[in-house]
């Protein structure tokens, strides 16, 4: 079969879909054949890798069904199902024989972002979010278009540019797929400014100020080819000013989360990439990484929940209470000055290290194969209570205070437990 007869084949059974949406199809079929010929396949190779454009209406089809089932209002709305499915179709294409492991890997962090979506959704979003479109901030219509403001289709997907600013925002609620999100501080400017750019393959984005909380979402098509070699390299960068103070939520599924002399409580997650908070001030920090390491430096926050399934997290601070910090194949490392409140500190495969210089509140540290290692006052305001390791050693130096109302409690099944005053350690470390 030749490049003609199987998009003409093709459209005709797309027909009981949508011109715009069937268009969309097309021009990413269209895609595939120019990948695969500048490649070295023949337009019949190309073909026989794409399969029967029957096959691909039925699923195309089926997607479409789901899709306008769906409240057009809820922008999110089985996300995960639909990237899994378009994942479950490229492993069927080939061409060039080139569909790596790597993309079931990207599914299941994406399935695991879309989780964190589903359960942000339940938290007070919107039904309905703004998308530009020609200069006018439009209801959301559930469909993407080639004429949306910031959007330029080119070989693959859109080569992107938004710069939008908001006044009167004391929320941010942001969810961005495959998206590096970053927010600096504006101490200059009272609005909230969200600059979008870079290349992606979808083209569909809402930004809305609801009731004071400033909405950024993502929508993807309900079916999509993925076209061999193009990459997205979205970046998303907040201009928040000096007088915010409200709560900022981020999420993303591929992608880093920055944040740089900002104010208000974190509320921060992503599937595959780093987490790093910078000169923060607020009193809570909510921090989720599954496939990426998490740090605070120069922060003042005093509730901290942070864990990472494969990365290290590090909180450097003058002074900060109730710290909650896991990490299943990393270490945990602790530098502050003043550790107040309840502070838990765990990990499966690694190191936890902590160095404070005041102690107040109750202290646990665990590992169920590292070593847990401390660096206190001699007289550390704590009753200590820790066994030897059933593998490795016990090195206590601290007196602590058996009178004490709080507890140190160290513990690791592999590892060594090593307690020792501050003036062991090395100042560079410090």
């Amino acid at each position: 079969m030749k490049k003609q007869d199987f998009i003409r084949e093709l459209t005709t059974a797309l027909s009981p879909i949508d011109s715009q949406s069937r268009a969309e199809i097309i021009a990413d079929i269209e895609e595939h054949f120019a990948e695969g010929a500048a490649h070295g396949q023949t337009e019949e190779e190309i073909c026989i890798n794409l399969g029967q454009p029957g096959q691909i209406a039925e699923q195309v089809l089926e997607e479409y069904k789901a899709y306008k089932a769906q409240d057009s209002n809820e922008y999110t709305a089985g996300l995960d199902d639909i990237v899994s499915s378009a994942m479950e179709a490229i492993d069927n294409i080939d061409i060039g024989g080139i569909v790596s492991s790597a993309l079931k890997t990207a599914a299941e962090a994406t399935r695991t972002a879309s989780d964190a979506m589903a359960h942000a959704r339940r938290e007070n979003d919107p039904r309905t979010v703004g998308i530009f479109f020609d200069s006018s901030n439009a209801p959301w219509s559930g469909v993407t278009t080639a004429g949306a403001e910031g959007a330029t289709r080119i070989r693959g997907g859109y080569e992107i540019d938004i710069d939008k600013s908001f006044p009167g925002v004391t929320g941010i609620d942001i969810s961005l797929s495959m998206c590096d999100i970053k927010f600096v501080s504006a101490p200059q400017s009272s609005e909230v400014r969200v600059a979008i750019q870079g290349r992606s393959r979808y083209n569909a984005f809402g930004l809305e100020n609801k009731n004071g909380t400033l909405f950024i979402r993502q929508r993807a098509p309900f079916f999509r080819f993925e076209i061999f070699g193009f990459k997205s390299t979205l970046k998303a960068t907040v201009h928040v000013p000096a007088s915010f103070n409200g709560g900022i939520k981020a999420i993303t599924s591929f992608g880093n989360i920055f944040a740089s002399g900002i104010n208000g409580n974190l509320k921060l997650n992503t599937a595959a990439g780093n987490i790093a908070v910078d000169g923060h001030s607020a009193s809570k920090a909510h921090l989720r990484s599954s496939a990426g390491g998490i740090s605070l430096t120069g922060c003042s926050v005093y509730d901290v929940d942070a864990k990472s399934s494969a990365g290290n997290i590090t909180v450097e601070s003058r002074e900060t209470t109730n710290l909650a910090l896991g990490s299943s194949a990393g270490s945990v490392n602790v530098n502050v000055g003043k550790l107040g409140g309840d502070t838990n500190l765990s990990t499966s495969a690694g190191e936890v290290n902590l160095t404070a210089r005041d102690v107040q509140g109750n202290i646990i540290a665990k590992s169920s194969a590292g070593s847990v290692r401390m660096y206190l006052p001699q007289d550390v305001n704590c009753r200590i209570d820790v066994k030897k390791p059933s593998i490795g050693s016990l090195s206590n130096y601290l007196t602590g205070n058996p009178h004490s109302p709080y507890t140190l409690r160290a513990a690791t099944s592999v590892g060594s437990i090593v307690l020792e005053p501050l003036a062991s350690r090395d100042p560079r470390q410090n």
